[in-house]
């Protein structure tokens, strides 16, 4: 049974401001991205416990935090950080190439 995926506002916000920095530099490239990005959230909603386990969730002890990754056709890596409650993938945040791991507070 497919999962449901819940992207959080603070997720939405990441979404918009990457692809408004990559629409600046290549339309056709933010348009990719999207799609890479919805992609991947698709085969999210698959098995979302299958993931490996975020970078940040050995420093965030109140939540189980996840991962799953995405590149451009470049070769530029992104992530999304999640948490499993119940039957629901809850999309955290997305982070792109550079960023430094998230805190508590972050979330």
């Amino acid at each position: 049974m497919p999962y449901r995926v819940h992207v959080s506002r603070r997720a939405s916000n990441d979404v918009t401001a990457i692809a408004v920095w990559i629409s600046e530099r290549s339309p056709d490239g933010a348009r990719k991205w999207l799609a890479a990005l919805d992609a991947a959230l698709e085969s999210l909603s698959e098995n979302p416990t299958d993931y490996a386990l975020a970078e940040e969730d050995h420093d965030i002890p109140e939540l189980e935090l996840r991962q799953f990754l995405f590149k451009t056709r470049r070769g530029r890596m992104y992530r999304g950080v999640f948490t499993v409650a119940g039957e629901e993938a809850r999309v955290l945040r997305i982070r792109g190439p550079g960023q430094k791991p998230l805190t508590l507070e972050d979330l």
